[in-house]
């Protein structure tokens, strides 16, 4: 039966009731009809049953012929179907249906009632599950919104129209705007800062396809957010996490790494730099080990050399003065004049090649005195002529030397550097200039004075170097030659070596047409130079005792004969033996003593007549062919004797006769030798 506005007259005739009732008793909700009770003055005070159907019956607890003629407030808990006395009271008087809910017990009813004339038809629902189901879904939405309000991060969701449909606090503040203003608006006129965003795309994207995207916002100028967005039902959502101390942290962590990585590179550049720095200090020391080698050798070989070359000039020198003045002496035939002549010529040959015996053993012991760091005035024009003359074998057949020296002070150098430095600027040259055109090619040594520099200039008509090469043309193991042909250490080591002199090695060059190498070195300041003594004449031919002291017998008959003439000459052949004859004779007027001898050297001589005849020494004189141990170098330097080279030049030896210190006790003429005096 169907609620209408149609009121039924009450009572309801026997067959209607029968007919209701037939009709309702199979219906699973329940059905019943109730009269109006009025007063004595027509007002409705209750209602009773008239008729119910077993559902109702079931729904009330009771049964339907128990509840016929009973009233409402008898059979209904007062909270239940008899609570609802004025709700009926107003579907009887207004005529018009009424539908709601109450409890009857434990139960949740669902109440419709229809108007009839002066009663209600009511039908009952069970809704129970439904009521309960519908606590449940709003108390779930209200656990679900008190999630998303009190959660630091924000969240909002468009349906799609793209309106918001709920929006957090969170997210309203995000946008600088309400909760209450943002809901229902179109997402894009409530926030049109979000337009061409990634959000944007990001949510077109999302309804497009019903996926999902997670993106990283800029949401503020130091604000950074985690988005996701995905698609739920006709539902757009958005999830947005503030993950600014993440980035913040990422960003430390980033630049941290970089730095580490700029610090790897950095040490890896520095390692390579080292080990390349090693690579040349091994390289120098292995160059270093080679010329103390070869100065240790040059040393040796000089000393060994000069000893026998000593006597062979020396007695040369005899033969060609004995000659001469054999060859003066009238009464010799034109054959005598010419065979003297001749055997004169060729003895100065003989003494010419001696010379340059000589001038070749200085060059080699100059690298004997290479480690010495002492700075002192040096002739360059004599360290380029040793630098000429052992570079001559590279430059004979490639090029023509010439040399423009000017008129130049010394310079303070260190000499055996100083032509190590020309030595291998001349190689260099020669290098640089291909063979087979000699007449077409030079290298130009040039000297000048500029202010307080002297400058040496090396050039050469050779291939020349382009600007990147000439850029680093002084970098260690920087080379243009094959592979095992050069080290690249060569104009390194010579910038060192300059700079070690306080000066300066630079260089210019044009491809094609050659290079120039400039060597600027300090100019040393004037120093008076020792003269050697000259003979004093006016002495007259007064004779001098003199003591010669060398292991080489040779060497001290030569000395005898070149001194012989005008002097006596008295001869040890071994230090021991010069101490013995000085402890019996000490009536020499000059002492030439050897510096290393095979039993005691001269340094042993000296040291024995410091501690016991310490008055003796100021007439010594050292020879020496070469001093190549540290404690000979040592010994030069702090004794303050005169020193003299082997090979000697006779006058030389004769001035140092004759100027040497006056004797206690010695007069003019041939003083007598004491008791068990050595002879020659």
């Amino acid at each position: 039966m169907s609620a209408t506005d149609t009121t039924v007259a009450l009572p309801l005739p026997d067959s209607l009731l029968a007919a209701l009732e037939e009709a309702e008793r199979e219906h699973p909700e329940a059905c019943m009809v109730l009269r109006a009770v009025r007063s004595d003055v027509g007002a409705i005070i209750d209602f009773e049953w008239l008729w119910a159907n077993p559902a109702a019956a079931r729904a009330l607890g009771h049964d339907a012929e128990f509840l016929r003629g009973r009233r409402l407030g008898e059979v209904s808990a007062p909270d239940g179907l008899a609570d609802r006395m004025d709700v009926l009271r107003q579907v009887v008087e207004s005529g018009r249906p009424r539908a709601d809910n109450f409890a009857e017990g434990e139960v949740w009813l669902q109440s419709t009632a229809v108007p009839l004339r002066d009663g209600v038809l009511v039908r009952l629902r069970d809704v129970t599950s439904a009521q309960r189901m519908e606590e449940g879904l709003r108390d779930t939405l209200d656990w679900v919104r008190d999630v998303l309000e009190s959660m630091p991060d924000a969240f909002f969701t468009v349906d799609t129209d793209w309106r918001i449909t709920y929006v957090n606090r969170k997210a309203a503040a995000l946008t600088g705007h309400t909760q209450e203003t943002l809901f229902r608006r179109v997402l894009w006129e409530a926030c049109p800062e979000m337009c061409g965003t990634p959000m944007e795309r990001a949510l077109r994207e999302v309804a497009t396809e019903e996926g999902y995207r997670l993106f990283e916002l800029r949401t503020a100028r130091e604000r950074w957010h985690e988005v996701h967005t995905w698609s739920s039902g006709r539902n757009i959502s958005a999830y947005a996490r503030d993950v600014t101390d993440k980035k913040r942290v990422q960003a430390e962590r980033d630049a941290l790494l970089a730095r580490e990585h700029s610090g790897r590179l950095e040490a890896e550049a520095l390692a390579q730099r080292r080990t390349h720095e090693l690579m040349a200090a091994r390289e120098r020391l292995v160059q270093s080990e080679k010329l103390a080698m070869a100065g240790q050798l040059a040393a040796g070989v000089g000393h060994e050399i000069n000893n026998p070359l000593s006597y062979v000039a020396g007695n040369l020198q005899f033969a060609v003065e004995q000659l001469t003045a054999l060859a003066r002496r009238a009464g010799a035939g034109p054959a005598v004049q010419a065979s003297l002549g001749e055997a004169l010529e060729a003895l100065r040959e003989a003494r010419e090649g001696a010379e340059r015996i000589r001038v070749i053993v200085r060059d080699l012991q100059t690298f004997a005195r290479a480690d010495e760091l002492r700075l002192s005035p040096v002739d360059v024009h004599t360290a380029l002529e040793f630098g000429i003359s052992l570079a001559m074998t590279h430059l004979r057949s490639r090029a023509q030397v010439e040399r423009c020296f000017g008129q130049v002070p010394q310079a303070l150098a260190h000499e055996a550097r100083l032509g190590q430095v020309f030595l291998h600027l001349l190689i260099n040259a020669a290098h640089a200039i291909p063979t087979g055109d000699f007449e077409g090619h030079r290298v130009t040594v040039t000297t000048r004075r500029e202010g307080a520099w002297v400058l040496v200039e090396v050039s050469d008509t050779g291939l020349g170097m382009t600007p990147e090469v000439l850029q680093r043309a002084f970098e260690p193991f920087f080379t243009t030659r094959p592979l095992g042909e050069g080290t690249g250490l060569g104009l390194s080591i010579c910038l060192g070596l300059v700079r070690s002199m306080h000066g300066e090695l630079t260089a210019t060059s044009i491809p094609g047409m050659g290079s120039t190498f400039q060597v600027r070195l300090p100019v040393a300041e004037a120093s008076v130079q020792p003269q050697v003594p000259a003979v004093r004449e006016a002495d007259g031919p007064r004779r001098k005792r003199v003591l010669v002291v060398d292991d080489e017998p040779q060497l001290t008959a030569v000395l005898r004969r070149m001194l012989g003439r005008q002097h006596d000459v008295v001869v040890a052949h071994s230090g021991r033996e010069a101490l013995a004859l000085l402890e019996q004779d000490d009536a020499f007027d000059r002492v030439f003593c050897d510096l290393m001898m095979a039993d005691l050297t001269g340094m042993d001589v000296h040291a024995e007549l410091s501690r016991r005849r310490p008055e003796l020494l100021s007439r010594f004189v050292f020879m020496t062919g070469g001093s190549f141990t540290e404690r000979a170098r040592t010994f030069l330097q702090a004794v303050p004797l005169p020193r003299i080279d082997k090979p000697f030049e006779p006058g030389l030896l004769l001035a140092l006769v004759d100027s040497s210190p006056p004797r206690p006790g010695s007069s003019s003429g041939t003083p007598r030798a004491k008791a068990g005096q050595a002879g020659p």
